[in-house]
């Protein structure tokens, strides 16, 4: 029988996009735009805290073809040992790409106010994901590649509490520079390792962003990222001020050949695998490690060494 049982939150983060052009140091627009980075990182802080957020994770289980059950009974194929969930939850059957939720009839699953008996699920690949709850243990399914998981909630998961928030650089406007995008031919898809061994991320690269600091040409290729990009990059600090997996950029941009593009590196985030076990973050492909030190936005440190 496979079986797995629920692990327990170790540390990492999300995303918010980038600003305009760079206020000169001392100038009335200085302070605000510390002021509004500050208020930036608070806000981030609070949503990584939220019932949404990476901090309350509580296990991720790859499903098999077929049925999964979950619950607490040690008989399941999804052990809930410690965390406050009925014997038998239900079943999870993924067939032919289609995930679907059969409840048990004495459990209460609910989602969206309304008691879950068998529900097909929509998973993060598909756009936003069916949430289901039972009390206060929630989950949903992910879907990688031609992969099919369950990412598991406890939203009173004690590392909300105990958070004690991210380290960062002192706030730099020098680290604002304009980009200038430069597109592919056509987009082209990529397929990127990840953190989870054996499991890709496959996004589309529009192209590159091409910048200058301290005079030295640098680029970082791009991802397609609703109507902006995602950066996935290493730098000089990767793995001494910051984390050793990378960190990421979101930055909003029209995709038209030759524009600018607002690079804001005092935004520059952990990913969410430095908060906790259960993400499954790309990482950094050889081409977007810089050779600069970008001593800018978040820094690392373990949230229980």
């Amino acid at each position: 029988m496979k079986q797995f049982v629920v692990g327990t939150l170790l540390s990492s983060a999300w995303f918010m996009v980038a600003g305009a052009a760079p206020e000169p140091a001392g100038s009335p627009g200085a302070a605000d735009y510390v002021q509004s980075i500050a208020d930036w990182r608070a806000e981030r802080e609070e949503e990584l805290k939220g019932p949404a957020g990476w901090l309350n994770l509580a296990g991720l289980y790859w499903l098999e073809p077929g049925a999964t059950s979950m619950g607490s009974a040690p008989d399941n194929d999804i052990v809930l040992s410690d965390l406050p969930a009925a014997p038998y939850l239900g079943d999870f059957v993924w067939e032919n790409g289609i995930v679907e939720f059969r409840a048990d009839p004495g459990a209460e699953v609910v989602s969206n106010g309304e008691r879950v008996t068998q529900l097909r699920l929509v998973h993060d690949e598909e756009g936003d994901p069916t949430v289901l709850t039972h009390g206060s243990v929630s989950w949903h399914a992910i879907g990688r590649l031609d992969r099919m998981g369950v990412r598991l909630r406890d939203l009173n998961h004690p590392a909300v509490s105990t958070f004690p928030g991210i380290p960062a650089y002192p706030t730099d406007s020098a680290w604002r520079v304009e980009a200038r995008f430069e597109p592919y031919a056509r987009p082209e898809e990529r397929i990127l390792t990840t953190v989870v061994e054996g499991l890709g991320w496959k996004p589309t690269a529009p192209g590159v962003l091409a910048f200058e600091f301290g005079g030295e040409p640098l680029s970082l290729e791009a991802y397609a990222a609703g109507p902006g990009f995602l950066l996935i990059f290493a730098d000089l600090t990767t793995g001494k001020t910051t984390y050793p997996a990378g960190r990421y950029l979101y930055a909003f941009a029209s995709r038209r050949a030759g524009g600018t593009v607002t690079l804001d590196f005092n935004k520059a985030i952990n990913p969410p695998c430095a908060f906790t076990d259960f993400a499954t973050c790309p990482l950094p492909q050889r081409r977007n490690r810089l050779t600069v030190a970008i001593e800018a936005g978040e820094k690392y440190a373990k949230l229980n060494p």
